[in-house]
């Protein structure tokens, strides 16, 4: 017998005068919880120029916790730029990445063997690119940009056994690479057709093994670093196949070598041969009315899943046995989920309008 804890937290959301970061209304931005995931608090106040404001209007897209300080937080927002956080979220800061603010920032990563170093894909007028600090945010440079208007850099990854490694993906298919911190790159995969490459994860413990959700199509493995390609469910029965069509969401295990965990519009699904098979999670939430949009593995326990679905966070202590589950009062969506890897208690929460 599934056993189910819900708890409902409704929040008071505070509009401060002065610096305004609203796009959608005040009911958004960044959530903190210190109790494992059991509540969490909305975490929204920014300082410009002197002026208190608000970050609740904020539409986040991506999340990066700084691996050796879990208090440094980057975020990756629709249209407010990149944001970042030294204080746990209590208080955060609009970085200027260029003359624009960049917009659609779908990724930012940071280097856990130099902190200092942050990458993120941007936005910028109507190019899309690549930019990389050195100095923890202070300064950007871009690193990649398009060659045309029009397309998007959905998804970048760091290798974790060398974060020089870098891998990108665009919504026109194209794979790419870079082994020296994005000074040069080359391209790894052009499809046949234009299938936005969506998620990139890179497995923990074998840098020649990373895997692609593949928006709408399944998902593509490299074992080999990206000098060739599969697709991942060809050689399964079809009604097994069909389980990987959609992937929305993507994320290897940290302490489990071929362990991958992928959100789909079947469901949660998990492999433990490198995506060779799969096994269906069961969860709480029918996944065919609502996408799994963030999955995040605790750094310390991997019987500790959580995963995030519209206004609701879910989590098990059991490897998916049993889930307890947090209702998020919003007009909003929970978009990505993010751990404190020294202090998991910690997870951080950014929510989106879709």
């Amino acid at each position: 017998m599934r056993y189910v804890k819900i708890a409902s937290i409704v929040f008071a959301f505070v509009f401060l005068a002065g610096c305004s970061f609203s796009s959608n209304g005040n009911d958004g931005g960044m959530y903190r919880s210190d109790d494992g995931g059991k509540t969490f608090s909305p975490k929204d106040s920014i300082n410009q120029s002197g002026k208190p404001g608000s970050i609740s209007g904020v539409d986040v897209l991506s999340i990066a916790v700084n691996s050796q300080n879990g208090d440094e937080v980057y975020i990756g927002t629709k249209a407010s730029g990149i944001l970042k956080t030294t204080d746990a979220g209590e208080n955060w800061q609009s970085l200027k990445v260029s003359e624009l603010i960049p917009e659609k920032v779908y990724a930012v990563a940071i280097d856990q063997n130099d902190p200092k170093i942050v990458y993120a894909t941007a936005l910028e007028g109507k190019r899309a690119m690549i930019v990389k600090s050195e100095d923890a945010g202070v300064s950007w440079k871009p690193v990649y940009t398009e060659p045309t208007d029009g397309s998007l850099v959905l998804c970048l990854a760091l290798d974790p056994q060398n974060p020089q490694n870098i891998y990108a993906g665009t919504d026109q298919g194209q794979i790419f690479f870079s082994e020296n911190g994005g000074e040069t790159w080359r391209s790894l995969y052009w499809p046949e057709n234009k299938q936005a490459v969506y998620k990139i994860a890179v497995d923990r413990f074998n840098s020649q093994l990373v895997y692609f959700a593949i928006f709408q199509s399944g998902m593509l493995r490299t074992k080999d670093g990206g000098k060739t390609f599969e697709k991942l469910g060809d050689n399964m029965p079809f009604s097994e196949r069909k389980l990987l069509q959609n992937p929305t969401a993507l994320t290897t295990d940290p302490y489990r070598p071929e362990w991958i965990y992928a959100g789909t519009s079947e469901g949660l699904l998990r492999s433990k041969d490198s995506g060779d098979s799969w096994e269906t999670v069961k969860t709480l939430n029918k996944s065919q009315e609502e996408a799994i949009r963030s999955i995040a593995i605790n750094p310390q326990n991997s019987e500790e899943i959580v995963y995030a679905v519209s206004k609701a966070f879910y989590k098990s202590n059991d490897g998916g046995a049993n889930w307890s589950t947090v209702q998020i009062i919003s007009n909003r969506s929970l978009e990505v989920v993010a751990y404190d890897q020294n202090k998991p208690e910690v997870i951080y929460a950014g929510l989106n309008s879709r």
